[in-house]
């Protein structure tokens, strides 16, 4: 089946039957006339445009596919510009700060008391003590299991968020590949179209000087030129753009040859998904801190161990003594109660959130699984809408050779037939942009 978009000979056209014009046309026409020819001039030459496209091509700074790089290894270049990193790593030094905190043997920070004391400046009977003690914060009962046990959950809760970040920035880059490859597709067509209607145009030209068409068919042929040369701008501009997003993203001046995925065989969300382990994780490390502050409810009992130097008067010698004492602070509902409630808050928080990323997830799975199930129904009509273009083309061209139609008409046919094939083309490359799109919800990464 002859394609669409490949270059139509000059034998293709034929005659066609003379043009009856109304004055209302053949004033439009002379207006068109007077237009189109100041844009032709300003057009370059049809034969110099593939060498001329070839020259902008290479003065581009334009990204090239390439066999040898695979997705992996694009996924984990945009990894090491992700500014998302910075927080991956803030998140592991707390949960390391945390497991030290919990692995000492003291509640808190150790206080040092200094004291003097003398009657120097009253009496002066020649009275002098210095004193000075060690507090240290006794661990609660339970109370340091319950802090370790948080250190355990935000260390899982920083390692999931690493997963996450992943899981991220590998639905970027899938999202930025298969914009490019759309993008650069639907250049290819546009320009592949643009070169028909220039050889439509040449064609037209020839036959007008012949004699064989009217001069109003040559400023159809070029109206058709000049709406496909704006086409085949608009796309190569989102192609340009498309490969500076790629390159802002993965700092890559290639991109993968290959890089379509296979369809995952798991059909639902499980709790290995990324962002449901780690909402997890921050749901049980908000319980655990909510156990370590009713493991808390009062301050932290001080074990207090102290020197004493003292002397009574300028007879009495020094006397040295070491004393231990406790400080038991006494816990009171109005005081504590704010402590614990702000941890019962964030604990109630955290399932919410973790309830919400669960339907959220879900619905995402749903919408991907639609889509795929509707592209692939659109490719199907894509594919038969096509077969019809093309034989519809086939016969208007010999209509148009035997003067049955006139050119307007051909024109609009091969528009059609042109437009389901770009609609095909495009419908194949949306169907794999929908399984990775199905594989990034369901949370599976390259």
């Amino acid at each position: 089946m002859p394609s669409i978009i490949s270059v139509i000979s000059a034998g293709d056209y034929g005659h066609s039957l003379p043009l009856v014009m109304t004055m209302q046309q053949h004033i439009l026409f002379r207006s068109l006339s007077h237009h189109l020819l100041i844009l032709a001039l300003l057009l370059p030459v049809s034969g110099s445009y593939a060498a001329e496209a070839g020259a902008e091509e290479a003065a581009r700074d334009t990204v090239q596919p390439t066999p040898a790089l695979t997705l992996p290894e694009v996924i984990t270049d945009a990894l090491q510009r992700d500014p998302n990193g910075v927080l991956t790593e803030a998140y592991l030094a707390e949960a390391r700060a945390l497991d030290r905190h919990a692995s000492s043997l003291i509640a808190g920070n150790p206080v040092v008391a200094l004291n003097y004391q003398s009657d120097q400046t009253r009496s002066d009977q020649g009275f002098r003590e210095w004193e000075g003690s060690l507090e240290l914060p006794l661990w609660h009962f339970g109370q340091r299991s319950a802090s370790r046990d948080v250190a355990t959950r935000a260390t899982e809760a920083a390692t999931a968020a690493g997963s996450v970040q992943r899981l991220k920035v590998s639905g970027a880059v899938r999202e930025s590949l298969w914009e490019l490859t759309i993008a650069q597709e639907r250049r290819t067509l546009a320009e592949q179209s643009l070169q028909t209607a220039r050889q439509l145009e040449q064609d037209v030209e020839k036959r007008v000087t012949a004699g064989d068409l009217a001069k109003s068919d040559l400023l159809l042929a070029r109206d058709e030129t000049l709406s496909k040369q704006d086409e085949f701008y608009l796309a190569d501009a989102e192609w340009l753009h498309a490969q500076k997003r790629y390159r802002m993203l993965t700092g890559l001046a290639e991109y993968p040859a290959s890089f379509s995925e296979l369809l995952t065989e798991q059909t639902s969300i499980d709790d290995s998904h990324p962002l449901l382990a780690e909402t997890r994780a921050r749901m049980e490390q908000a319980q655990a801190e909510l156990r370590r502050a009713e493991q808390s409810s009062s301050d932290n009992t001080q074990l207090i161990v102290g020197t004493r130097h003292t002397r009574d008067d300028y007879n009495s010698e020094m006397v040295d003594s070491l004393g231990v004492g406790v400080r038991i602070p006494i816990g009171t509902r109005s005081h504590n109660g704010p402590r614990i409630s702000a941890a019962s808050t964030a604990f109630a928080e955290s399932q919410a959130r973790y309830q919400r990323t669960q339907r959220e997830l879900e619905l995402a799975l749903h919408e991907a699984h639609h889509n795929l199930e509707t592209l692939r129904e659109q490719l199907q009509l894509a594919d038969e809408q096509n077969t019809l273009g093309q034989e519809s083309l086939r016969m208007a061209r010999i209509a148009f050779r035997t003067g049955e139609i006139e050119l307007a008409q051909l024109l609009r046919i091969q528009s059609r037939a042109f437009n389901a094939e770009r609609n095909l083309a495009l419908r194949k490359l949306e169907v794999e942009q929908a399984v990775a799109r199905y594989n990034q919800a369901i949370g599976v990464t390259p």
